[in-house]
């Protein structure tokens, strides 16, 4: 996978230069002596950081500065700006300075947190009363468990390309609460986080049974890699028995969201990826994986930079997935059929030639699909690609089956859900590269597997409004409050009365008998009348005040 492209470091330079104020500067405000701000704002003992102000000596034995009770030590000082180094002090308190006889308290945003490092051979607990950051790459060797409890903050440094592996005989134990999950998120300020600033977590390859547990947690603007190498926030790349890991959000990851390339069985639950610029969903290597309840949805800004697809299957062992809904850049953001954001009713080009599809099944993968929902604009709503995955199609491989598709509509030209020349519009169901490696998307109404596809699964059209003109919503499954990037940041995720999602599912199939899977679920997609990710998912992790 390629690293984000220019375009979009050019859009967040311009939208960081119109949209962030500098809170750490050395704007007195009318003050003669005293702080106006620190820079960074998080840090550990240790660590250089800048405190600017006004009135300050200009020789660091001028000055006494105290963090938290602590006396630092003062490198470098002139009027303005005393450079230190933080002291091993309480987490609580406050910055104080005193320059002869004058002293000042400091009560804007600094935080101390605990800084981890390195190699750990030893269990440890992350308690929610310390806030920690991750520096460079924190591994834990075999023998060692990382316990964290509900409600507790990492914050993942960006310099170093912080990262958490979970080495083959260590363990992870972080369970989070509804009420009070577990994130680990970016040490950048609000409005300056990215995607990519640390590298993510993995669980790598183990020998052992899965004990790992992982439920209600956040994994922020992690998934950095190097170019044309795979990345992900979460990668998970051993067995995991059922209930292990549930409840799980990736949030604008520089890469996939949610990752395994081992070569074991695992079981996943309640799953968002949010932004994530790479797969929302990938399974290669040789991993048998069952799954339900997976949500993920593109933003229009990031989506379409690395081809990314929304679920990619290329293990070489069956995928079971049931009641998931993948959401790809909607009309108002970037709809495949609009020659401008404010008009709907004219065809052009504005699907990017690195867009990706809903679901990519390619090679030797065999995804056995149920009960789901692939919406809004991709290059295509599912992709068999190669003939090995094409001919398997309802033969021996790949099953889709009581799965609802939708299509961009203008007026007129409703066939869209069929076969016109990509990038002009969107496939609901695609063969690619079967005439040759690199003869793309094909046509494929005239086909076995075509037929089959149509006789187990729907599609329907989605029209979502625009604001200057008024056109009426076209929008048979009730979707457009997730679908529209309008609502972006609070999605509502809930389908509305009505909807043919709230009926047609079907767990009798026997791909279905494992106990894992909940048959109650009375929709099909990742949502009915309920919603799951209230309380401990957030859709705007950029506007989060950690503290």
């Amino acid at each position: 996978m390629k690293l984000l492209q220019i375009t979009a470091a050019v859009a967040l330079i311009a939208w960081s230069l119109s949209s962030c104020t500098k809170t750490t500067n050395n704007n007195n405000g009318g003050l003669s002596y005293g702080i106006t701000g620190i820079e960074p704002q998080f840090a550990g003992a240790g660590d250089t950081i800048d405190v600017y102000g006004v009135g300050f000596a200009a020789s660091a034995t001028g000055n006494m500065l105290t963090v938290n009770g602590v006396q630092a030590t003062i490198v470098k000082a002139t009027p303005e700006d005393l450079t230190i180094v933080v002291p091993t002090a309480p987490k609580q308190g406050n910055v104080q300075v005193k320059t002869g006889s004058q002293s000042f308290t400091y009560t804007g945003p600094f935080v101390l947190g605990a800084v981890v490092t390195g190699s750990q051979s030893k269990s440890v607990t992350w308690t929610a009363n310390n806030l920690y950051i991750i520096k460079g790459k924190v591994e834990f060797q075999k023998g060692a468990t990382l316990t964290v409890q509900p409600g507790t903050t990492i914050l993942c440094d960006r310099d170093t390309l912080a990262s958490l592996i979970i080495d083959d005989g260590a363990s992870v134990s972080m369970n989070g609460t509804p009420q009070q999950p577990i994130v680990f998120t970016s040490i950048m300020p609000e409005k300056l986080r990215f995607p990519g600033d640390w590298g993510g977590i993995m669980l790598s390859a183990s020998t052992a049974a899965g004990t790992d547990s992982i439920s209600y947690v956040r994994i922020e603007y992690a998934g950095n890699h190097i170019p044309n190498l795979p990345g992900a926030a979460l990668e998970i790349d051993r067995s995991e028995p059922a209930g292990n890991i549930h409840h799980v959000q990736t949030s604008y990851s520089g890469s996939d969201g949610f990752r395994s390339a081992g070569n074991g069985t695992i079981y996943l639950q309640y799953l968002v990826a949010f932004g994530d610029a790479g797969n929302d969903f990938s399974f290669l290597g040789a991993v048998r994986a069952f799954g339900q309840f997976f949500l993920g949805l593109k933003d229009p800004q990031f989506a379409d930079q690395l081809g990314a697809d929304g679920l990619l299957v290329q293990s070489t062992q069956p995928v079971t997935l049931s009641n998931i809904s993948l959401v790809g850049y909607d009309g108002i953001g970037r709809n495949c059929i609009t020659t401008s954001y404010y008009d709907y009713s004219v065809p052009d080009y504005a699907i990017d030639a690195n867009a990706g599809r809903g679901i990519h099944v390619s090679g030797a993968g065999t995804l056995q699909l149920f009960n789901s929902m692939v919406a809004a604009s991709w290059l295509a709503g599912i992709s068999l690609d190669g003939p090995a995955a094409w001919n398997a199609y309802e033969n021996g491989g790949t099953v889709v089956r009581q799965t609802s598709f939708t299509f961009p509509v203008s007026a007129g030209d409703p066939g869209y859900n069929k076969s016109l020349t990509i990038p002009y519009s969107g496939f609901a169901f695609s063969s690619e590269n079967i005439s040759g490696p690199y003869s793309g998307f094909e046509r494929t109404e005239n086909s076995a597997q075509y037929a089959a596809f149509t006789t187990y699964n729907d599609t329907t059209p989605l029209k979502l409004k625009v604001l200057s003109t008024g056109q009426p919503i076209t929008d048979g499954l009730g979707i457009h409050n997730m679908a529209d990037s309008l609502h972006l940041n609070a999605p509502l995720l809930t389908i509305q009365t009505g909807s043919p999602l709230l009926m047609g599912q079907d767990y009798g199939d026997a791909r279905l008998a494992d106990p894992f899977f909940d048959r109650t679920a009375a929709f099909r997609g990742a949502f009915g009348p309920a919603d799951w990710t209230s309380g401990w998912a957030s859709f705007a992790p950029e506007l989060s005040p950690y503290e």
